[in-house]
């Protein structure tokens, strides 16, 4: 099944250290370009993301939005250093003496002295946050590939049905192309003989000539031999189950050529209306493969 290159997934995973949560979102690129935004305190683990996606993301314009919620407190500790708080308690009392001061000291004095609290941050447990941010990853990929496989079903119907609409049209031009020289013949037999005034006046050795000349000009045989062929392989890259919207991209450039020099080819009304047909579907189908995986 075809999928989609615009998709939006999220997923959210917790561990001791906190919360981490990915968004991803894709759209239309001709490769595969991929931009992360994450704190900086998770930025070791951008590989992880990385890896997460690229194993299940081959092309189309990523941005992935990392963000992380440290767990409250988690781990954090206040150290006291007693000994400096007491020299300061025992300055303020010498201080009191000195002065005649009344003393005023309260637990609240603790912390307006410098350097008594520091704070020690607990280290991040990096296993555990790598797998969290793994998982996260992960599930927000599984999301956005959901949102692909969906929106990729219903362009391979679209797909499929402009492919058969051009093969259809296609059919008509292979079969009215062996009456377009037998066509022209006879018009322009009734043409000379118009001219001339008699049919036994007509030079069927000069006539032979410009319709073998005629028909030389406008053969398409190697046209449809080719045209045939990428319908072909565009069929068969439908059906691999695989990313192939590179592959069937590069075959339609290569069947608007042939179908280009077909047309041009073409002296035909009923024969160029097919080739009108078949151009039409063409770019509409170019317009759809853009979108596809």
């Amino acid at each position: 099944m075809l999928k989609s290159m615009t998709g939006f997934g999220k997923g959210i995973s917790t561990c001791e250290s906190g919360t981490v949560t990915v968004e991803i979102k894709t759209v239309n690129s001709k490769s595969l370009d991929l931009q992360i935004k994450m704190p900086r305190e998770l930025s070791a683990f951008e590989i992880t993301v990385k890896k997460a996606l690229r194993e299940k993301v081959s092309r189309g314009k990523v941005d992935i939005f990392v963000q992380f919620e440290k767990a409250k407190a988690a781990g954090t500790k206040v150290n006291v250093d007693w000994d400096l708080a007491g020299a300061y308690f025992e300055a303020e009392k010498e201080a009191c003496e000195k002065f005649g001061l009344g003393e005023s000291l309260s637990p609240s004095h603790l912390f307006k002295m410098p350097d008594v609290f520091t704070i020690e941050k607990a280290e991040l447990d990096e296993d555990a946050l790598d797998k969290c941010v793994f998982d996260a990853s992960t599930a927000a990929v599984d999301k956005l590939l959901e949102m692909r496989s969906t929106e990729g079903a219903y362009l391979d119907g679209e797909i499929r049905r402009l492919v058969k609409e051009i093969s259809e049209a296609f059919e008509v031009i292979k079969k009215r192309a062996p009456y377009v020289s037998i066509e022209y013949k006879d018009k322009l037999a009734e043409r000379l003989e118009k001219l001339l005034g008699s049919s036994d006046a007509i030079d069927e050795q000069r006539l032979a000539q410009e319709v073998a000349l005629f028909a030389d000009r406008s053969d398409i045989t190697e046209e449809t031999a080719r045209i045939e062929s990428h319908l072909n392989q565009i069929d068969k890259y439908l059906n691999s189950g695989a990313p192939v919207g590179r592959e069937i991209d590069f075959v339609l450039q290569e069947f608007k050529r042939e179908i280009n020099t077909l047309g041009s080819k073409s002296n035909d009304s009923e024969l160029f209306e097919s080739v009108l047909t078949v151009k039409s579907r063409l770019e509409m189908l170019r317009e759809q493969i853009q979108n596809i995986e």
